[in-house]
């Protein structure tokens, strides 16, 4: 009988897939890094790859019901794709044209953070409150909002593109989208090196340290890791570039806190996580001095990198409106 659910995260840099029943227990889970060649379908292929190597002792794609994919935004609902990501080579992702292919089922379709809000409200931080957001600082910058119990998709299902709003016009600073000032183009993972090369010509120019005779010399071959390891061995222009993304993130959750008035707000991403103490904890104080509204509680998630793969499932039990892209 078919009944297990096969759900994904497809991120901007790794994708996660689980194999689960449908009381929500995963029984199987694996990862890896998002293809990046010239067809965007091998994306999708990825995931039926993955599905394969953990669903065999399950039945294997015979016994899928369900297939949910939380994904990076923009989103097509009415295709059932990606189009123009800001942190993959692609202009459109056809997830629909080519899961379809590969599965019976019921296809639920979610931008990645809008699952993990859903997993903070079911099993997270937010179980005991009607607002919440969550916010991942990854390879870009992303939201998910919980209002009045309601989850926010928006007529496209793109509500909560956070990461898109503007903090800043003061810089000729690009994001992945084409577009200036966006809080992505400063602190998304991708963009954090370009912006520490500007800091270093522009802003810093009179400062020398290793990290910055390496921006200078060859800025590919520095990346956000990298600037947080350099922070943490004592490099003076790492640390200054630690504490301005801190101000910047800082802006940007106030900006959050001003337009959602939540009760929580809960951190995610591999930025945010891996560097919890230089991201999540150093931001807060600048929240205080932008926010106008009462500023939440704000936490780094404790479903750790899982949450938007966690929500995935849960929506698939429960699916939010619109979300449901094609039902047997």
């Amino acid at each position: 009988m078919k009944e297990l659910i096969l759900a994904a995260d497809i991120g901007g840099t790794m994708m996660r897939v689980a194999i689960a029943d449908s009381q929500g227990r995963i029984f199987e889970k694996t990862s890896a890094p998002v293809p990046r060649g010239p067809d965007a379908r091998d994306v999708l292929m990825k995931v039926v790859e993955l599905c394969d190597a953990i669903s065999a002792k399950y039945g294997g794609r015979g016994s899928i019901s369900k297939v949910s994919i939380a994904a990076i935004g923009p989103l097509d609902m009415v295709k059932g794709a990606i189009v123009r990501p800001a942190n993959m080579p692609y202009d459109v992702v056809p997830i629909m044209d080519v899961l379809s292919d590969y599965f019976d089922a019921t296809f639920i379709l979610l931008n990645d953070c809008n699952a993990a809000a859903i997993a903070e409200k079911r099993i997270g931080v937010g179980k005991d409150v009607d607002d919440i957001v969550y916010i991942t600082i990854s390879s870009g910058i992303g939201g998910g909002a919980i209002v009045d119990g309601r989850l926010l998709l928006g007529k496209d299902g793109n509500a909560a593109e956070i990461g898109h709003m503007v903090v800043d016009m003061g810089t000729d600073m690009v994001c992945g989208c084409g577009k200036k000032g966006h809080w992505e183009a400063y602190c998304g993972g991708n963009s954090m090196p370009k912006f520490a090369k500007f800091l270093a010509e522009e802003k810093y120019s009179h400062v020398d340290s290793t990290l910055v005779r390496k921006l200078r010399k060859d800025v590919q071959t520095i990346s956000a890791k990298d600037l947080f390891e350099y922070a943490r061995a004592g490099d003076s222009f790492a640390l200054t570039f630690v504490n301005t993304i801190a101000e910047i993130n800082g802006i940007g959750v106030a900006n959050v806190v001003d337009a959602f008035d939540p009760s929580v707000i809960s951190i995610g991403g591999s930025v945010a996580l891996n560097n919890v103490d230089l991201v999540v904890e150093r931001l807060k104080p600048f929240v205080e001095k932008y926010a106008l509204n009462r500023v939440p509680q704000i936490v780094s998630t404790p479903l750790g990198h899982d949450a938007p793969l966690l929500g995935a499932v849960l929506a698939a039990i429960e699916p939010p409106p619109k979300s449901i892209f094609r039902a047997l």
